[in-house]
């Protein structure tokens, strides 16, 4: 399809053939009147998933942001979610150690006051998965016997797929909306979480 924006606030919409007939098959069986229904009707199904942090934050429950190798999850993260959370208590599971703005608590973690906590900070997972998945493990575990002080965090975990065995994440991160403000799942892989909503990063 190609679109050409018109200055009375219409778009015309050029479908190339192909296009039309898998679209006249939409809109039989959607029971639409007209294809112009048929493209508004797929636009608004897909703003639905489209990343923003206002449907990051609009609620309690876990969120997984997916999309492409290199469409732009962590740009996402570090330039508009972080900055949106200047007064909240932020960890992030830096697990490509790419976020060096923040403060890697590293062991220390077990040691931190959540409840009077104001600062964004970071965990670095070792690069080995055997060791990284054991760090974490041991990390949720110690979160959720905390959970009485976890209230207003907000937890963002990178690579999440690459956890996605371990039961103590698995565990945290379904029942996260019990425990802290938000949890973030940020992972290429859309079925690594089966029943969290999933929005969609384009690049």
């Amino acid at each position: 399809m190609e679109l050409q924006k018109r200055t009375d606030q219409t778009t015309h919409v050029r479908v190339w053939k192909n296009d039309h007939g898998r679209l006249m098959i939409i809109k039989k069986s959607m029971g639409f009147k007209n294809l112009a229904w048929v493209v508004h009707g797929l636009l608004e199904e897909q703003a639905k998933n489209l990343a923003s942090v206002e449907a990051v934050m609009n609620s309690t429950v876990p969120i997984v942001v997916t999309g492409k190798p290199l469409s732009g999850k962590s740009f996402f993260v570090k330039r508009k979610l972080l900055p949106s959370l200047k007064n909240s208590p932020v960890l992030v599971v830096d697990s490509w150690n790419e976020y060096e703005g923040l403060r890697n608590v590293g062991y220390d973690i077990y040691g931190l006051n959540f409840k009077d906590f104001s600062e964004h900070i970071r965990f670095v997972p070792n690069t080995q998965s055997q060791i990284a998945e054991t760090e974490i493990s041991a990390i949720f575990s110690h979160l959720d016997m905390k959970r009485n002080e976890m209230a207003k965090w907000i937890i963002i975990v990178e690579e999440a797929h690459s956890y996605k065995n371990v039961s103590a994440f698995t565990k945290f991160l379904y029942g996260s909306r019990h425990i802290v403000r938000k949890m973030v799942a940020v992972t290429p892989q859309t079925d690594a979480f089966q029943g969290l909503v999933t929005l969609t990063i384009y690049h």
